[in-house]
């Protein structure tokens, strides 16, 4: 951002934080752009999402968290001391806060934008008309969006070429349709923190932290680390990119699916359903439960949305079902993308929380 720009949006700046601390409970950027406009401002996008990003990533003053219905709620850091700390850096939270209506997103995984082989926006875009069109208004990617670093070095141009790759061509629903959330897997790292000393420091922000990615993609949120839980009424759901087995031992993941059976003895019971991403190929594994009230677990490997399953399965579409006020069952149907691009969906994975389900080991 220059030093006249920089200027140009000063006022939108200092209103947008006055905004956000006068709303203790949190504010949503609709909201927020509906107080601006009756203040006369007048804004695009780009800066309105460059002046959250100035907020959530310069400043580090406020923090955001989203829920299923109301989306993005940005809230201003009372506590001066946390201002541009690991913890404004690495804050984010994904709240359920519907427990009543059934619910539909798509899961994703390792695009790899930039890379000659994998990248593939035409599969995005259809993937993302299929979901929308059978009702999905989530999307869930488990990391590795990025290349990140392909050869010896990764220079400043390398990462910005990933970057425009990303901002001009990845899918761009109307917000009212999908809002996507992913995870920074391992080679996002390669762009989430790079630091180059060419870079000037009132450039960094929107070099070094994806987050800074909505301020073009206003619909696209970064989680700022590789996993997250999140809570569908009486589920739990876990999102990584390299799947986290166990609460009592973080440093065991998944890297192949015979990993399972070696690691069976750390499966983590507090959750219901693990996602994630990695391993480029699609696999179901879930547990057996031989006596007393365990519950079975299921895993979910995602597989990569690259050229390399054209023909194959390249995404999830998950269904989940309540019956009064608890989620019941998931449909979990596979999205296939053939040489000519167009998506199709195929019966997977029935669960029900309540019952026991029938043990599955299997490659996709």
């Amino acid at each position: 951002m220059d030093f006249e720009h920089y200027h140009k949006i000063l006022p939108l700046y200092c209103t947008v934080c006055d905004m956000i601390q006068q709303h203790p409970d949190g504010i949503t950027d609709y909201e927020l752009k509906s107080l601006l406009q009756t203040k006369g401002f007048s804004f695009d996008d780009e800066d309105f999402f460059g002046v959250i990003s100035m907020l959530l990533i310069s400043d580090g003053c406020i923090q955001r968290d989203d829920y299923w219905s109301r989306g993005a709620v940005y809230s201003y850091i009372k506590n001066p001391h946390l201002h541009d700390s690991a913890y404004s850096r690495h804050h984010y939270s994904f709240t359920v806060d519907d427990n009543v209506s059934d619910k539909c997103f798509v899961v994703l995984a390792d695009t790899h934008v930039g890379h000659p082989e994998f990248e593939d926006f035409r599969m995005l875009d259809g993937i993302y008309s299929f979901a929308i069109g059978d009702g999905a208004d989530k999307c869930f990617h488990m990391g590795d969006l990025f290349t990140g670093k392909m050869g010896d070095c990764f220079s400043k141009e390398e990462m910005l070429d990933q970057l425009n790759s990303f901002i001009s061509s990845y899918p761009k629903p109307y917000p009212w349709e999908m809002r996507t959330y992913v995870n920074v897997g391992n080679h996002d790292e390669y762009l989430h923190g790079f630091f180059h000393p060419d870079v000037k420091k009132e450039e960094q922000p929107y070099l070094y932290d994806l987050r800074g990615l909505n301020t073009y993609h206003p619909d696209f949120f970064v989680i700022p680390r590789e996993r997250f839980r999140t809570k569908f009424s009486n589920i739990d759901m876990h999102f990584g990119h390299r799947l986290y087995v166990s609460g009592i031992r973080p440093e065991v993941k998944l890297f192949a699916l015979q990993d399972m059976n070696e690691e069976e003895r750390w499966l983590d019971e507090r959750y219901d359903v693990l996602w994630s991403g990695h391993l480029h190929n699609g696999f179901i594994y879930t547990t057996d439960v031989p006596w007393g009230d365990r519950k079975q677990i299921l895993f979910l490997g995602v597989p990569s949305t690259s050229k390399y399953n054209l023909g194959g399965v390249v995404a999830y579409l998950a269904h989940l079902h309540y019956e009064n006020q608890r989620v019941s069952t998931m449909d979990v149907d596979f999205l296939k993308c053939d040489n000519n691009y167009h998506i199709t969906k195929e019966e997977g994975v029935h669960w029900d929380f309540s019952g026991n389900n029938k043990v599955i080991k299997k490659l996709l």
